[in-house]
């Protein structure tokens, strides 16, 4: 009976098939390890690791900036550099103007995990690499330098790219050289004050992500003598400034970096400035070339980093002031104008990141981009930013036998006769794909798996990437399995999960509230079926395949890598996927042949569950 229901299930999976190969796989949504008993097969693969090195990133959805040590990688400083823009073109401020304070509000990434009676939140923090209360140094100072969005060597024709050093298609920019702050008196001068400039350390020389709620209490500007007073739920003022449980709660906010920027600074760049840099955006970022986020190591601090989304930002400059043409006696008012920044603000950002590879890190990649069994390595290197990048070579070579006739096939395992009639001889594709063709096997199942070096990865702050993604490199596009896969998770971060790629972790006896990572597991049932089975030429080619870290699975643009990856063969790629350079994460992995015996079960390897036929 068991032969009979296969039998049949095999005849429904041969007549109902796609328009893109020429049958369609057995299992290819199974989740599970439940292969039916079917035969495995596990094909030659090669595997390397190679170096970023500096990569675009202007205009970035999330953008890291803080100073972060990773014991493992290397460490990374990471500024930021934005364009900002006028939430509204040829503003009328008024007369008698007099500024309150300017505030800028960047929120991070956090979840509530408790909300109290009283209205406030208790919230943990996401996206933080490092120690969270770790100190780091952060400056704000307007940007000296203009961002074009267009590319000045073509003829404004291609976009411009700037990269992690800070360099544009055009050369090197300098800037922190170029940086302007205040000259106390409110004059922007190149260097000058940070505008940054509060007497609260921890906005500045003492800065860290702090996970509280950010409270802003009900406050009256006292025209007089030109400071906020905490008012009580009346507008009286309160009789004493320094009582926090008289202060009545104006609005909560998520955390986030809340700063309180120089206001004569303010008042003279943008309440005081003339109608022409006003008159649009364009103009304006002329005059106003954007802000400039410098962080710095604190001594004996190990520092701390945040990925941030700059587009949710808010600076707003609070005012006073007489409106035009307003009655003679009519009193001044509060106003307030906001200052928008990020893409959100129709500009160019660039994400600045200074880092080194260290130790183990860049002696293995090194080893890795010059290793004589090339595709043999005992670990594999993957990071996001500039870090590094896996490619894979699937079914080994294709083995050129001179034009000898080789009845026997006594210099190739290929089983093929490599007769230079034969057209499998010297064909370009790899003699082990060449006999699996001719098989006709039916595909179950295929999968990669990557099991994490987890000595490597077993410091305390080693945290592994949480998610993989595996490309096409050749076309650097996404997989076949990809795009079939439209399973969904509450957490966007785990969509797509049966294509897979997201960690598994078990529990650490040692410390139960930290699981190790085991492995990554990512299926390419349909990859392989096409490569294999297909007749379809824009589907069955065996192109290089590209592995890197992800912080978005959903996001499938790419950007350039400054310098094309050139490989031994002479072809080169010029781009890389976006969700790699936006992550900071890491992971090692057991390459195809791991250095320590005991590891000879981790190794890297593709499974293939197949059905021979009748």
């Amino acid at each position: 009976m068991k032969k009979i229901t296969v039998g049949l299930f095999l005849i429904f999976s041969v007549v109902f098939f796609s328009c893109d190969q020429d049958f369609n796989t057995i299992g290819a949504d199974l989740v599970g390890d439940e292969h039916f008993d079917f035969d495995v097969y596990n094909p030659s693969l090669k595997a390397y690791s190679i170096r970023t090195n500096e990569v675009q990133t202007n205009n970035l959805p999330i953008n890291p900036l803080g100073f972060y040590n990773n014991p493992f990688f290397g460490t990374t400083g990471a500024d930021f550099v934005t364009q900002v823009g006028l939430s509204r073109t040829q503003p009328k401020f008024g007369t008698d103007i007099e500024v309150e304070n300017v505030t800028l509000y960047v929120p991070y990434f956090s979840k509530v995990e408790t909300s109290n009676s009283d209205g406030s939140k208790v919230y943990k923090l996401d996206s933080i690499f490092g120690n969270e209360q770790s100190k780091i140094k952060l400056s704000v100072y307007e940007n000296g330098y203009f961002l074009n969005n267009f590319d000045s060597n073509t003829d404004f024709q291609t976009n411009q790219r700037y990269y992690t050093d800070g360099s544009s298609n055009g050369g090197s920019i300098d800037f922190d050289n170029l940086k302007r702050g205040h000259d106390g008196a409110g004059n922007s001068v190149q260097g000058g004050t940070r505008l940054n400039d509060s007497p609260d350390v921890t906005q500045n020389d003492q800065f860290f992500f702090s996970k509280e709620e950010i409270v802003i209490y009900k406050t009256k500007f006292n025209a007089v003598t030109l400071v906020q007073e905490f008012v009580d739920a009346n507008d009286v003022v309160l009789a004493d400034q320094d009582d926090v449980t008289l202060r009545v709660v104006k609005e909560r906010l998520a955390p986030g970096m809340y700063l309180t920027l120089n206001k004569e600074f303010f008042k003279k760049k943008i309440l005081q400035a003339s109608n022409n840099n006003l008159f649009n955006n364009n103009n304006f970022r002329q005059y106003f070339k954007g802000l400039y986020f410098k962080t710095e190591q604190v001594a004996g601090e190990e520092g701390a980093m945040a990925m941030l989304n700059f587009n949710n930002a808010k600076l707003n400059v609070n005012y006073f002031s007489i409106s035009d043409g307003a009655s003679a006696g009519t009193p001044a008012t509060s106003k307030t104008y906001t200052i928008n920044l990020g893409t959100n603000s129709s500009g160019t950002t660039v994400s600045i990141q200074d880092f080194s590879y260290a130790g183990s890190y860049d002696s293995g990649l090194t080893a890795s981009e010059t290793n004589a069994n090339f595709g043999s390595d005992s670990n594999l290197y993957l990071k996001g930013g500039k870090g590094s990048v896996v490619y894979l070579d699937l079914f080994g070579d294709d083995k050129d036998d001179k034009g000898l006739n080789n009845d026997n096939d006594a210099d190739n395992d290929d089983g093929i006769n490599d007769d230079v009639t034969d057209p499998s001889y010297n064909n370009g594709i790899p003699d082990e794909l060449d006999q699996l063709k001719l098989k006709g096997w039916l595909i179950n199942d295929a999968y990669l798996e990557f099991y994490i070096d987890q000595t490597a990865m077993g410091g305390a702050n080693q945290v592994e990437a949480e998610r993989l993604y595996l490309f096409d490199a050749t076309n650097q596009k996404q997989l076949a399995d990809y795009s079939f896969d439209t399973s969904t998770s509450t957490n966007s971060k785990r969509n797509k999960f049966n294509f897979g790629g997201i960690i598994e972790r078990d529990s650490d006896p040692i410390s139960p509230k930290y699981k190790k990572g085991i492995k990554y597991k990512i299926r390419i049932t349909q990859h392989i079926n096409n490569i294999i089975n297909s007749k379809n030429e824009n589907v069955n080619k065996n192109v290089k395949l590209g592995l890197c870290v992800t912080e978005n699975i959903g996001l499938l643009n790419n950007f350039y890598f400054k310098t094309p990856v050139t490989f031994a063969s002479g072809s080169s790629i010029e781009f890389f996927p976006l969700a790699s350079i936006m992550s900071q994460e890491g992971t090692v992995l057991h390459g195809t042949n791991p250095s320590n015996p005991l590891n000879a079960g981790k190794k890297l390897k593709l499974t293939i569950h197949y059905t021979k036929p009748n």
